[in-house]
């Protein structure tokens, strides 16, 4: 995960931190949160923990190493900054395809049938023509 002090954790050994040094790591994971603009809700769901997980960490509780690996691995797979158009298809191939795969075949039809049509509905919002002083 880049911070801008080019902090790396993708081979941290968060099992061999100190309580402080995990807390101190939490605060460093919350700030880059923030600073990508990404919500509790959403980190949670990129980490696979609940959203409990990231408001306790976020309130000052000291994670466990493994809650650590898992809020760096979702930060590390997040894009910094505007995605190019290849980074952004494998963010949603990263993203959506653990989810689908956990669906029933019957999830798995609705589900791409929800996506096809919030796609369809993004388009037409997109190529709405923009009122005087409205800018993209």
């Amino acid at each position: 995960m880049a911070q801008s002090n080019e902090r790396d954790w993708t081979r941290a050994d968060f099992t061999a931190l100190s309580f402080d040094q995990r807390k101190e790591v939490a605060e460093q994971i919350t700030a880059e949160r923030k600073a990508r603009n990404i919500t509790q809700e959403d980190l949670a769901r990129l980490a696979g923990v609940p959203v409990r997980t990231i408001s306790n960490v976020e309130s000052g509780k000291t994670p466990q190493a493994g809650t650590l690996r898992k809020l760096a691995d979702a930060l590390d797979s997040t894009p910094r900054g505007k995605p190019n158009e290849a980074s952004a298809i494998q963010m949603f191939t990263d993203v959506t395809a653990p989810m689908y795969l956990q669906l029933s075949e019957h999830g798995r039809a609705k589900a791409l049938r929800d996506i096809v049509l919030l796609l369809g509905a993004a388009l037409e919002d997109d190529r709405e023509p923009q009122g005087p002083g409205q800018s993209r």
